[in-house]
């Protein structure tokens, strides 16, 4: 811990991994002298590319990739790259004998806190503890921006700099380098200082969740574990802040494989009781087979939100082959188990089985609701979706409900939209006009079952209507969102929220930009039956693009490293 005291500042600490003893500020520089100094005066390009030259050769697990050496990407998701290089930055301090301790601000990369007498010390320390690695080190300006970027075998050859930061990172990169882990997920190195006007206070170049200017009494060392391992901290970042998500939040998937000739046969001998046109079951399955989004949506998941944490899968006596269900973080969830009244099954409609979903056994009272054609995009924390108070958020979408009472010419979704709006504006007096993003829906297991309880027919009949009817409600993806906000448990959020439709032809460079740039929080990769491109080449186009996106298989796949690793008790779990 960094403490200000008078003229000099004195490094306390209580307890920190490792065990290496506190020692006064003006003592360290002595600490920094012992890590070897290089021979030359500066780090030349020339001698940078040399040792990078020098690295590939000794390495085969390196790769150049994006100007800079990268280490192929195995098993790991991005949080767990944003752990290695927290390990790397407390490996090389605590050999060296620096103190510090980790902060928190609402980055995914971690930050720790070093007296920025020490910086000289940390430069050379980085040097001596991955000078053989290909270990890249960033010297930040006031915003955090990188001035200089150099392998940390030269980071010693800027000990003199001046600057507020450094961050610390080893590049990741895909074996078909459709996916690359860079610096955004380095551990930042920020050089604290005391208050020029006011010794007790210690400031920090930015700002951490609870400010930048910590007073030193409050500056007690705890610990935290992050992925495992043990790191000291102190007292304002020891405990949960305001806004944190301190209850569990789950998902839920409803699942179908269309294509599945058993699950057809069932379908279509419900459609002859009821007297409705059937066809041929083979040629169904081959028109809907399933193009496995479920598998890269489980992915989008543990690669970017493993912080969800069970998953919910309900399915109609089907399992996907590639699912691991004994992984206890996945529950296949039949749909005899979830109906009031199984009387009505089986049921081909998605607006009955989503009136159910408050019943799954086990489920948390915060949860988020995915189609399988929607995926995390990019790394996002539980915030997104929820508020620390336990208020869920919605995310409106541009597109208005007509206006008018629902007809047999609406879309299915349109006449649902306009059945919720009646029973909001008979309960709440307000006229609803919009509809909701393709995005995770986030619910609250209490108001669903609240809904039930409000409308007890209309949600019977929705749950009876076996195929969709123009007398459904669509309950999970829109009335759970106006309900909740009537009654202060649901508010609207904001989600960069992507969308694809790759049944159309001029939808295309919209998927290519969405590989290239990752630019969207959510994304949804839907087709229209109507569109102008073929099964097959719709088939193509997500065989090529869902693995090049989510190239990691996930701990939820049978027989996957991630999966192996999970078994062994290998695998880092929240928090992390």
């Amino acid at each position: 811990m960094l403490q200000g005291g008078g003229d000099q500042c004195q490094v306390v600490l209580d307890h920190v991994p490792g065990g290496f003893a506190a020692q006064p500020a003006a003592q360290l520089s002595a600490v920094a002298h012992e890590a070897p100094v290089a021979a030359e005066d500066r780090a030349r390009h020339g001698t940078a590319r040399a040792l990078e030259e020098r690295l590939l050769r000794s390495d085969r697990g390196l790769v150049r990739d994006g100007g800079q050496l990268c280490r192929r990407l195995g098993s790991e998701s991005p949080w767990d790259v944003v752990q290695n290089n927290l390990a790397l930055v407390a490996t090389a301090l605590e050999h060296a004998r620096i103190p510090y301790f980790v902060t928190r601000d609402t980055n995914v990369r971690h930050a720790v806190a070093v007296h920025t007498s020490n910086r000289e010390a940390v430069l050379r320390a980085l040097t001596a503890a991955h000078g053989g690695s290909a270990v890249y080190v960033a010297l930040l300006n006031e915003r955090q921006s990188p001035t200089a970027t150099v392998l940390a075998a030269f980071a010693e050859k800027y000990a003199q700099a001046t600057c507020p930061a450094v961050r610390v990172y080893q590049n990741a990169v895909t074996p078909a380098r459709t996916l690359r882990l860079a610096g955004v997920y380095g551990c930042t190195i920020n050089f604290w200082e005391e208050d020029a006007e006011d010794p007790y206070m210690m400031v920090s170049p930015v700002r951490t969740l609870v400010g930048d200017r910590v007073p030193t009494r409050t500056m007690r060392v705890h610990e935290t574990v992050l992925g495992g391992r043990a790191y000291p901290t102190i007292e304002p970042y020891a405990h949960a802040v305001h806004g944190d998500i301190g209850f569990p939040v789950d998902a839920v998937y409803t699942w179908v494989n269309g294509g599945d000739v058993s699950w057809l046969e069932r379908k279509n001998a419900v459609m002859r009781a009821l007297g409705m046109q059937t066809e041929d079951s083979a040629s169904s399955a081959a028109r809907f087979r399933d193009r496995d989004e479920l598998r890269y949506s489980l992915r989008s998941i543990d690669m970017y939100a493993p912080w969800i944490r069970t998953i919910h899968l309900v399915t109609d006596q089907q399992v996907p082959e590639w699912l691991d269900p004994s992984h206890p973080r996945i529950r296949v969830v039949d749909h005899r188990e979830i109906f009031a009244d199984p009387s009505v099954l089986p049921t081909y409609n998605s607006h009955a089985i989503e009136s159910q979903l408050h019943r799954i056994d086990g489920l948390s009272e915060h949860f988020l609701y995915f189609n399988d054609d929607v995926f995390i995009g990019r790394v996002l924390q539980p915030g997104m979706f929820f508020h620390g108070n336990g208020v869920a958020k919605h995310f409106m979408s541009p597109t208005t409900v007509p206006m008018g009472p629902a007809t047999t010419g609406d879309e299915f979704n349109m006449s649902a939209a306009k059945n919720n709006r009646g029973l909001i504006a008979d309960t709440f007096g307000q006229v609803l006009a919009h509809s909701f993003l393709h995005a995770p829906h986030p619910l609250r297991r209490s108001v669903l079952a609240d809904i039930e309880r409000q409308y007890p027919d209309a949600v019977a009949a929705t749950a009876a209507s076996r195929f969709r009817s123009h007398s459904d409600l669509a309950i999970a993806s829109s009335l759970h969102h106006y309900f909740g906000f009537h009654t202060q448990r649901s508010a609207p959020g904001s989600i960069n929220c992507g969308f694809v439709n790759v049944g159309l032809s001029e939808h295309k460079q919209r998927l290519s930009r969405l590989q290239l740039n990752r630019p969207h929080d959510v994304f949804c990769l839907n087709d229209y039956h109507d569109g102008d491109v073929t099964e097959d080449e719709q088939d193509a186009v997500l065989a090529a693009f869902l693995p090049s996106y989510f190239p990691v298989a996930s701990q939820f796949e049978a027989g996957s490293p991630r999966n192996q690793r999970f078994h062994a008790g290998q695998l880092p779990q929240w928090p992390l």
